[in-house]
């Protein structure tokens, strides 16, 4: 495909190139000739909703001085470097409009072209949790490092879920950008919203008449309704008109939620944590029985040592003992320049995820993608959205505690490297994390339900509204259900026709109505 056809011009690509060979080999100057380029879909199926996906391959050969270009051409080696490209979807006119209402590519353009670079200051020498982004054009096109050149890849063929192992390290990778976002903060005296101000303006849950997100929640609302009625326990039940009543002013309830906390301390939220939002690098599990239990015997010492429990001289004594292991090297870019004594960070040489059988793969690396409703809110909420979105109610039930302390471990880590206190954040320590836990539980199940019945439909029906250039999930104001826009229907006809779709909605709104409609 010519990059001409989604807007990408020749000089554009030069920028691109320019500003990956300044961040990659620290050369503001680098001279080279393009060879050849192209541009190619990233699927032939929808990807995503808020954009269309493409991979820029760019062949390139760097000018030798003194050389004829004939010369240039018979010495100096090729190099193919490949870059992923998030593209307003102009060729669907509705959805333009709707991202464009929203003021997705807007947000997330001013936050990579401005905060992101920040906090990835902040963290240098540190292993990756969001990708460089090396140009963006006007407000509708981001060029990103290819993650997949990189080794990362969105886990597939599970329903949407991720399992215990995948989750321990996704929080590690959300304990980072909170992390970043409290440094960054009290290195520059200012909370992030005045630091870099209406950046981080609420666009997912706006409560106006006249947006479009509100008719795209009442309309949510209607649809998740239709759904409630066709779960046997409760369309047999004497108190449907009840839950279904509760069931709207609960939902609501999100306007709140999304607000910056007046009562917990705020921080970066990514805004939308699912499986397709957070990228994985593997590792081979060692064969060896010895070096296995060697390992093992490493991270019992260090969740040992990272508990609320333990004093610091522990804690200190686990990071000295975890630093002589070998650490994960990131490239050169991310290599902190610091002095030789130094306080290391454990969760830099230290694989959190559970042993997978001998060699075999586990993931060691989770990288965030997609920050385009991001927002300014507690660590509490991005955690549970990520959890209630990415797991069923019995892994819940099992694991949710387990993994809250994976989270707070973590972020108690990051805060260690830099000398600072987690009870800074959370003054009762772990008790006050939970505390917000226990608030924000809420907001991540109606998140999950509120993004998913619209993010979980199958591809090939995603792929008809598109052809038809209508929105899966509903635009446009709710009248009577005679008069709703196609594209609910889209929701109820994956509903009755697909198993997984069906079971995975059924089981959030179970949580939701069940925990907080019955119980209360």
């Amino acid at each position: 495909m010519n990059p001409s056809t989604i807007g990408l011009s020749e000089d554009d690509i030069e920028a691109v190139v320019k500003s990956y060979i300044k961040d990659k080999r620290n050369r503001v100057n680098g001279k080279f000739r393009l060879v050849s380029y192209q541009v190619r879909r990233l699927s032939e199926e929808p990807v995503g909703y808020l954009g269309d996906h493409y991979i820029l391959d760019v062949n390139l050969r760097e000018k030798m001085v003194h050389y004829s270009p004939e010369e240039e051409e018979e010495y100096a080696e090729e190099e193919y470097i490949s870059f992923f490209l998030k593209v307003l979807p102009e060729n669907v006119p509705k959805l333009a409009d709707y991202i464009k209402e929203m003021g997705c590519f807007r947000k997330e353009i001013l936050l990579y072209k401005h905060l992101i670079p920040r906090l990835q200051d902040v963290m240098i020498g540190t292993r990756a949790f969001v990708p460089t982004a090396y140009y963006t054009k006007e407000e509708r096109m981001v060029v990103f490092e290819n993650l997949k050149t990189d080794g990362y890849s969105i886990v597939q063929g599970t329903k949407n879920l991720l399992d215990f192992e995948h989750l321990k390290v996704a929080l590690q990778a959300v304990a980072k950008l909170h992390a970043s976002s409290l440094i960054l903060e009290e290195r520059s005296g200012a909370p992030i919203p005045k630091l870099f101000v209406g950046y981080l303006n609420e666009n997912a849950y706006v409560y106006d008449d006249d947006h479009v997100r509100k008719a795209n929640l009442e309309n949510a609302i209607y649809v998740l309704s239709e759904m409630i009625k066709r779960i046997d326990v409760y369309a047999s039940s004497e108190r449907l008109d009840e839950i279904l009543t509760k069931f709207a002013d609960v939902v609501r309830k999100i306007y709140d939620f999304s607000k910056p906390s007046e009562v917990f301390r705020n921080v970066l939220n990514h805004g939308d944590l699912w499986s397709n939002n957070v990228m994985f690098r593997y590792e081979m599990v060692p064969t060896s029985v010895e070096s296995s239990t060697c390992s093992e015997g490493r991270l019992a010492e260090f969740e040992k040592a990272t508990s609320d429990r333990e004093d610091s001289k522990e804690i200190e004594a686990a990071a000295a003992q975890a630093s002589k292991q070998p650490a994960c090297s990131n490239g050169e870019r991310r290599r902190r320049k610091r002095s030789s004594i130094k306080k290391p960070n454990p969760f830099e040489v230290l694989s959190l995820g559970n042993w997978s059988e001998p060699g075999g793969t586990r993931p060691s690396s989770c990288i965030l993608i997609d920050f385009q409703i991001a927002r300014y809110a507690p660590p509490a909420y991005d955690v549970l959205s990520l959890l209630m979105s990415a797991t069923t109610r019995i892994f819940r039930e099992r694991y949710l505690e387990e993994l809250l302390d994976v989270y707070y471990d973590a972020l108690r880590a990051e805060l260690d490297w830099f000398h600072r206190d987690v009870r800074e954040i959370f003054p009762n320590g772990f008790a006050s994390f939970h505390d917000t836990c226990d608030q924000y539980r809420l907001a991540g199940l109606i998140d999950s339900v509120l993004y998913r019945h619209v993010t979980m439909l199958p591809v090939e029906l995603v792929a008809r509204c598109r052809e038809e250039h209508r929105l899966p999930g509903s635009v446009g104001s709710p009248h009577q259900p005679g008069d709703r826009n196609a594209g609910v229907d889209i929701c109820l006809q994956a509903w009755s026709q697909y198993d997984d779709y069906r079971l995975l909605m059924t089981d959030m709104l179970s949580d939701l109505v069940d925990r907080y409609i019955l119980q209360v």
